[in-house]
C-alpha cells in the first residue's frame, strides 16, 4: 500500500427516502428524527418503547404512572400552546373563529420533516431528478453537505426491464405444431359460432378477429374452414385495440410508485470529499438500493411500505413534543420494514459496524464499509494516527506467480488469526441457523495459526477452495484477519504502531488468560531486543504452545508485528566481466517475402571493396602520427537485479551467468534450488514465504541464504 490510510469516518447525517406518486416528489421519511441534532434522547425513547412491548402484562402497572407523568406533561404543552395562542390572537387584533383557526392550522404542520432548516416540499424536488438518471449515482450539494443516491424510476408501471422478443425472418415457416394447433384453434371457434352465425355476420363482416395475439383475419378463416366465422367478443377487443394511449395511461392508478430515491446525507472534510462519498457510494448506497428494486419489482415491496409509513405517519401533528415525535417514529418502525431497515442502516454505518438489513423473509443483506486492517507505512507525526493497527507489509491476496487462484480468492500458504476468543466465536455461529454452520464450526476446531490453508487442507480434507471461502467470510464479518503462518523460527519485535494507552488494561486481561507465564511489560521487554527467533524466548519444549498461544494474542491487539526478512539478487563484478566478454546474441533478422512490397537490397548494405574506398584525409594523417595512451580500464561496478522475474536483455544473460556460476561452485542441486527461488528475490517477497510454497524446511532455506550470501550473489535487509 502506497497511500497513506485513514481512520474510518462515515461523516453520515442522515438517509432520506424520496417517492414520487405521478403528481409531485414527497419526502416520506427520514431517519434520525432530527438530522444534525442530539438524538440520544429519541434512541432512548424508542429503545424504552421497542422493550416494553416485549415484556409481560406485570410490566403494565409500573408503565401506567409513566403514562400518567406524560399525560400531565402533554396537559402542560397544550395550556402553554394555548396561551402562545392566546397572544398571537391578541397580536393579530381579532378573534375571530377564522383567525383562531388559521392560527391552530399553523401551529399543527408538521416540523418533522424539515431537513437541515430545508422544506419538505423544496428538498423532495431537489432530490428527485428527471428518468434520465435512471440507476445512476446522483450527487448535489448544498451548504458542504453531500446528498447522494441511486434514484430508480418505473418504465409504464414496470419496474424490471423487459426482454425483446425476437422477431421472426421473412423465410422462416411455422412448424407443423404450430399450424395444427391453430387448426384445432380454429375448428373449435368455429364449432362454439355455428349456433349465432347467421345473427352475427352483418356485425363481423369485414373485420378482423384477434385472439391470443394471433391476427387472423375473416377470409383466411373461411379459407381454412371452408365456412364463415364470427367471434362474439370482436366488438370488445377493437375497442381495446383502439384505444388511445392516453387512455391506458388513466387507468394506472394515480397512487402508483412512479419513483423512489434513497438519499445519503453526508458531512465530509473537504480534503477527504471523494474517498468519503465513492466508498459510502460503493459500499452502501448503490447496494441497497439495487436490493429494494429488485424487491420492488418482484412483490412491489416499496409500494406497500410507503402505504405503510403514510398511515402510520397520519395524526401525528404536534412534532415540536419530543415524545410524540419518538412515538411516531415508534409506530414506523413498528409496521414499515423499510423504514426499520434505514434505521438499522443508519445506526451500524455511522458507527462503523456491519448493518446486517431483513427487508422480506427471503431477502436480507449485509452492509459495511471495510475498515483497515493493516497498514504498510508508520504514520508521521502530523498524519492521522490509528493506534494498535496491524503493521506488516504481508499481502493475503495471490501473487501473479500463484497457479489456478483468483483475485478474491486468499494466497494459499496464508492463515487466519480471529480476532476474539475461539469458544465465543462458535457460540455466535451455531446461534444463526445458516447453511454454513456446520462447516464453520468443523473448520473452526481444526484450525490452526501454525498451519497455512493449504496445509490445512491436506490434513483436515476439507477442499481448499472451501477453506478460502470460509475464512473470507470470517474476514468479511471481522471475526478473523489473514497473516503468515506463526512459526517459532520466525523474528518479532514490538510494533512501533502498538497503542501505549492501552498497557495497563492489557497488562490485567494478560495476567488473567495466563496466569502462571511471565507478564506482558516482560515480554514486550525481551522482545524490545537485538531481533532473534522467537524460539529464544520458549524456555522449554513444554511451554512452546503456551507462547504461540500468547504470540497470537499479541498479534491480534497489534502489540507485535513480524520482521520478515526480503532479498536481492547482486551481480558482482566478476559475473560482469565473463557477461562482457561473451559475444552478444545477434537477434534473427526477418527475411523478406516477395508479398511484402519494395524492401532495400542488401546489396547497397555490403561495405565497398579496399579499391574504391576514399583516401584518407590530410587532417586523418596528421592525427595518426600522434601517440594514443589506452586509459585504464575501471573495474564494472555490481548492480541489483530490481525484478529477476521479467528480466530481459542484459539482466537475463547476467542471471544466466550466476546459476553457472552457482552450479560451478556449489553443485547441482543447490543451482536447482537457485533456479527456483530466483523469483522471490525481488525486495516485494518475503524470504519466510519459501519454505511454505516450496514445501522445504526452515533450517535449509536458511543454509542456502547463507551460502549464496559467502558468493556475494545475494543481499538480504529485514523490516516489517
Amino acid at each position: 500500500m502506497t497511500s497513506q490510510l485513514l481512520p474510518p469516518n462515515p461523516c453520515l447525517l442522515a438517509i432520506l427516502l424520496i417517492v414520487n406518486y405521478h403528481h409531485q416528489p414527497r419526502l416520506l421519511f427520514h431517519y434520525p428524527p432530527r438530522p444534525g441534532e442530539d438524538n440520544s434522547h429519541f434512541a432512548t425513547y424508542l429503545k424504552s418503547d421497542l422493550t416494553d412491548d416485549e415484556t409481560t402484562s406485570s410490566d403494565e402497572e409500573s408503565s401506567s404512572s409513566a403514562n400518567e407523568h406524560s399525560s400531565k406533561k402533554e396537559s402542560r404543552e397544550k395550556s402553554k400552546s394555548k396561551v402562545a395562542l392566546e397572544a398571537d390572537v391578541e397580536g393579530a387584533g381579532s378573534a375571530s373563529p377564522e383567525n383562531i383557526e388559521r392560527l391552530v392550522s399553523m401551529q399543527r404542520q408538521p416540523k418533522w420533516d424539515d431537513i437541515f432548516a430545508y422544506g419538505a416540499i423544496n428538498l423532495a424536488k431537489l432530490l428527485c431528478p428527471a428518468s434520465s438518471a435512471h440507476k445512476k449515482r446522483f450527487e448535489m450539494s448544498l451548504n458542504d453537505k453531500a446528498f447522494i443516491g441511486w434514484p430508480v424510476f418505473s418504465r409504464d408501471g414496470q419496474w424490471q426491464r423487459r426482454r425483446k422478443k425476437k422477431r421472426p425472418r421473412a423465410g422462416d415457416q411455422l412448424s407443423e405444431e404450430k399450424i395444427q394447433s391453430g387448426q384445432t384453434e380454429r375448428s373449435n371457434l368455429a364449432a362454439k359460432s355455428t349456433l349465432h352465425l347467421d345473427e352475427e355476420l352483418d356485425a363481423t363482416s369485414g373485420q378482423d378477429t384477434d385472439i391470443d395475439g394471433q391476427h387472423t383475419s375473416r377470409g383466411e378463416a373461411e379459407t381454412l374452414l371452408g365456412q364463415k366465422v364470427a367471434n362474439p367478443q370482436s366488438d370488445q377487443i377493437r375497442e381495446e385495440a383502439f384505444k388511445p394511449k392516453k387512455a391506458k395511461e388513466e387507468l394506472v392508478s394515480k397512487d402508483t410508485l412512479k419513483m423512489f430515491h434513497v438519499v445519503f446525507v453526508l458531512d465530509p472534510p473537504p480534503l477527504e470529499y471523494h474517498l468519503r462519498t465513492k466508498e459510502m457510494y460503493d459500499h452502501v448506497i448503490k447496494k441497497f438500493s439495487r436490493a429494494l428494486k429488485w424487491e420492488q419489482a418482484r412483490s412491489n415491496y416499496v409500494s406497500k411500505e410507503a402505504s405503510a409509513i403514510s398511515s402510520a405517519s397520519k395524526g401525528h401533528y404536534k412534532a415540536s413534543v419530543s415524545e410524540t415525535l419518538a412515538s411516531m417514529y415508534q409506530q414506523i418502525l413498528l409496521q414499515s420494514s423499510l423504514a426499520k431497515a434505514i434505521s438499522t442502516l443508519f445506526n451500524s454505518i455511522s458507527n462503523s459496524k456491519i448493518a446486517h438489513i431483513h427487508l422480506t423473509p427471503t431477502l436480507s443483506l449485509s452492509l459495511q464499509i471495510p475498515i483497515p486492517t493493516s497498514t504498510s507505512i508508520l504514520p508521521s507525526p502530523i498524519s492521522p494516527q490509528l493506534p494498535g493497527l496491524w503493521l506488516t507489509t504481508a499481502n493475503s491476496l495471490p501473487s501473479d506467480d500463484e497457479i489456478n487462484t483468483t483475485t478474491s480468492q486468499l494466497a494459499s500458504h496464508f492463515t487466519l488469526l480471529l480476532l476474539s476468543d475461539l469458544s465465543n466465536i462458535l457460540s455466535d455461529v451455531n446461534a444463526t441457523a445458516s447453511p454454513l454452520t456446520g462447516p464453520l464450526t468443523h473448520y473452526l476446531r481444526v484450525y490452526k495459526p501454525t498451519k497455512s490453508f493449504l496445509q490445512t487442507s491436506q490434513t483436515s480434507g476439507i477442499p481448499l477452495p472451501d477453506i478460502q471461502f470460509l475464512a473470507s467470510h470470517l474476514i468479511y464479518w471481522r471475526r478473523a484477519r489473514a497473516i503468515p503462518p506463526l512459526h517459532q523460527r520466525d523474528a518479532y519485535i514490538v510494533s512501533p504502531n502498538a497503542d501505549m494507552q492501552k498497557l495497563v488494561a492489557s497488562t490485567s486481561s494478560f495476567a488473567k488468560l495466563f496466569p502462571t507465564l511471565p507478564s506482558l511489560p516482560k515480554i514486550l521487554n525481551m522482545l524490545s531486543f537485538t531481533p532473534r527467533p522467537y524460539s529464544a524466548l520458549i524456555p522449554s519444549k513444554n511451554h512452546k504452545e503456551a507462547y504461540l498461544e500468547i504470540l497470537a494474542w499479541l498479534l491480534r491487539y497489534g502489540w507485535v508485528t513480524q520482521l520478515r526478512t526480503f532479498a536481492w539478487i547482486k551481480v558482482p563484478s566478476h559475473i560482469k566481466d565473463i557477461v562482457a566478454k561473451q559475444p552478444e546474441p545477434t537477434p534473427p533478422q526477418p527475411v523478406s517475402k516477395p508479398d511484402d512490397g519494395p524492401s532495400v537490397s542488401t546489396a547497397n548494405l555490403n561495405p565497398p571493396p579496399p579499391n574504391q574506398l576514399s583516401p584518407p584525409s590530410p587532417t586523418s594523417s596528421t592525427n595518426s602520427n600522434r601517440t594514443s595512451f589506452p586509459y585504464p580500464s575501471s573495474p564494472p561496478i555490481p548492480s541489483l537485479i530490481p525484478d529477476p522475474r521479467h528480466a530481459s536483455g542484459l539482466p537475463s544473460r547476467h542471471l544466466a551467468a550466476i546459476s553457472a556460476y552457482v552450479l560451478e561452485q556449489q553443485g547441482k542441486e543447490t543451482s536447482c534450488a537457485w533456479d527456483r527461488c530466483v523469483d522471490y528475490f525481488d525486495g516485494r517477497h518475503a524470504v519466510e514465504i519459501i519454505a511454505v510454497r516450496e514445501g522445504w524446511k526452515r533450517k535449509r532455506v536458511d543454509e542456502l541464504m547463507a551460502g549464496w550470501e559467502r558468493l556475494g550473489i545475494l543481499i538480504r535487509g529485514r523490516h516489517w
